[in-house]
């Protein structure tokens, strides 16, 4: 078989193979040609091809967050690469491992005046794990080394040591497309072992002790995906009637003894009550929580104590109240110290579920009664929802909504929480369902999101199973109810971007098959028809008043507020 003439470029691409790299996204170009035509004759790999750089790399962060592995992203030189930057970013916070491939022009032309030649070395230094700038061209065995040496260091480092975005930029000299029968040497690269890390004897005998003496001990969980054993482990120390679990949606760990939907628990309480439900201990796991409201008080009301169990980021310091960084993965840290742990009956759990109870009789009340608006469309479809079912939400509003309902909790959540930005949340959603064909997944996004990543379907390779449900609301529903942009003239062209557009001719445009409900009645219709196992590729969009909608979540805080509940 015919191969690029450049042995540098095919021994790189050799290199990632014999590392385990399976997932290719490819975008369109010249400079990038050697490497296009060596993945793509490689049988290792599977490429798609993605035609805008910043839907790529998105669709790539989804390959990556489903396969649990290193996906490679590739573009030609020049502004083509800074596209890639926002994916690179939410992987940097996400800590989702992505190979950057950034073919380039020779050093010796750039600020040149040489076309598509720009300062590519360093480009994504804020929000990558480490950088690398391979030889491309490489023909002696020094060359042949280092390349596969920094191949094997970023593999180890995107993986093990801090798991994130790894950059390899690449000089390349024409000519770009000589081609040769290949033969080509094996390369020398080493795979490192995770290495294994517990607490000592010592530190687990005090932290246990500590939280048996406890009366008062809250544990937080933010973003998650699989944690293996985590979940029982989670539920044995909430059997203990001092410690409580405070989950979110995105958490992906449910149990009906911890309680969830956080700022409907205790929006509108006093300063007096919000104080007596805090912590003397606090335990962190997991990634940035969305909830406002505990942030907010848990800065207000510091614990004594703070532990951040984190394997990669412990140091972080988010309720301003770090006491011990404890860089382990929870199961572990959890499982060493929960047969050491007793109750003293203090009752703080008891005194969390009363408040949550209340609260949740409430919630339900006013949700079976109110309006058709944004708040009602959310209840609907969480639950229509089967248990289990892989859902995709996008930032801003769709979020937020997300937290206040219990059946959310039942359905696997992924999120782009790592910058909680709302570009590229569709090609998210379209990477993870192309990784997992045998899967369903459903995709809930805003009217502004879904129009920004709208080149998230311009994939004509698309496998998965994928269903997108729009929520047009008239543009940024989000700055219609946070506290400040309604007081200024600028709110709906500027700072929400109201529009009056829909998603009908997008779909046609992609092929896709187009519902749409505008009221009560045809919502219960299109939801039903939109669920349907045998249907796919499907944009179910639902339009709401923009003006009424914040008026009935305004209500809707209002009602849960009037009721003593401490």
């Amino acid at each position: 078989m015919e191969l690029t003439n450049k042995e540098g470029v095919r021994l790189i691409v050799n290199a990632l193979a014999e590392l385990g790299l399976r997932h290719v996204v490819i975008c369109p170009g010249s400079r990038n040609a050697p490497f296009v035509i060596s993945f793509n004759r490689h049988a290792a790999f599977k490429c798609y091809s993605i035609r805008d750089e910043r839907s790529a790399g998105f669709f790539a962060l989804g390959l990556a967050k489903e396969t649990h592995f290193p996906v490679a992203i590739l573009c030609t030189s020049g502004s083509a690469t800074v596209n890639f930057a926002p994916a690179i970013t939410e992987a940097y916070y996400q800590r989702i491992p992505l190979v950057v491939l950034t073919t380039d022009r020779p050093e010796i032309w750039v600020d040149q005046g040489d076309g598509q030649t720009i300062r590519q070395q360093g480009i994504y230094n804020n929000y990558i794990r480490k950088s690398y700038v391979l030889k491309g061209d490489a023909e002696k065995a020094d060359e042949f080394w280092y390349n596969s040496r920094c191949l094997s260091e970023g593999f180890a480092i995107a993986t093990l040591s801090d798991p994130g975005p790894i950059h390899y930029n690449i000089p390349l000299h024409e000519p770009l497309y000589n081609m040769v029968e290949a033969f080509d040497k094996k390369n020398r690269i080493f795979l490192q072992k995770p290495i294994m890390s517990q607490l000592s004897h010592e530190n687990a005998e005090t932290m246990a002790s500590a939280l048996s003496l406890s009366k008062k001990v809250m544990i937080i969980v933010g973003q998650l995906s699989d944690q293996d054993g985590l979940l029982d482990l989670l539920i044995g120390i909430n059997a203990h009637t001092q410690v409580v679990v405070l989950t979110e949606t995105l958490s992906n760990m449910y149990h009906a003894s911890f309680i969830g939907c956080i700022d409907r628990c205790i929006t509108g309480l006093t300063d007096e009550e919000i104080g007596g439900l805090m912590p003397d201990i606090l335990i962190t796991i997991g990634d940035a929580v969305v909830s406002k409201r505990i942030k907010s008080a848990l800065r207000k009301f510091k614990p004594v104590e703070h532990w951040n169990i984190h394997p990669f980021d412990s140091r972080t310091d988010t309720y301003q109240s770090l006491t011990q960084a404890v860089p382990l993965n929870p199961a572990v840290f959890f499982q060493q110290i929960i047969h050491q742990v007793t109750s003293n009956h203090s009752g703080y759990q008891e005194k969390w579920k009363d408040l949550d109870k209340r609260r949740r009789n409430r919630h339900q009340w006013f949700v079976n009664r109110c309006e058709y608006s944004d708040l009602y469309v959310f209840g609907r479809i969480f639950s229509a929802l089967k248990e289990g079912s892989n859902l995709h939400i996008a930032n801003s509003s769709p979020v937020r909504y997300a937290q206040l309902f219990d059946d959310s909790y039942r359905v696997k959540m992924h999120c782009n929480r790592g910058t909680s930005g709302i570009e590229g949340c569709t090609s998210t959603a379209m990477g993870s369902a192309a990784a997992s064909v045998d899967k369903s997944f459903i995709h809930i996004t805003g009217d502004v999101a879904f129009h920004y990543d709208v080149n998230g379907l311009w994939n004509d390779n698309f496998e998965g199973r994928l269903k997108i449900i729009v929520i047009n609301n008239g543009g940024g529903g989000i700055f219609r109810i946070i506290e400040g942009p309604n007081k200024v003239q600028e709110r709906r062209e500027f700072i929400e971007a109201a529009m009056a557009t829909n998603a009908e001719k997008i779909a046609e445009h992609f092929q896709w098959k187009y519902i749409r409900a505008v009221d009560a009645e045809s919502l219960g219709e299109a939801l039903d028809s939109f669920l349907k196992e045998d249907v796919e590729k499907t944009i179910l969009e639902i339009c709401t008043h923009p003006d009424e909608n914040p008026l009935i979540l305004e209500q809707y805080w209002k009602y849960l507020n009037e009721e003593k509940v401490l």
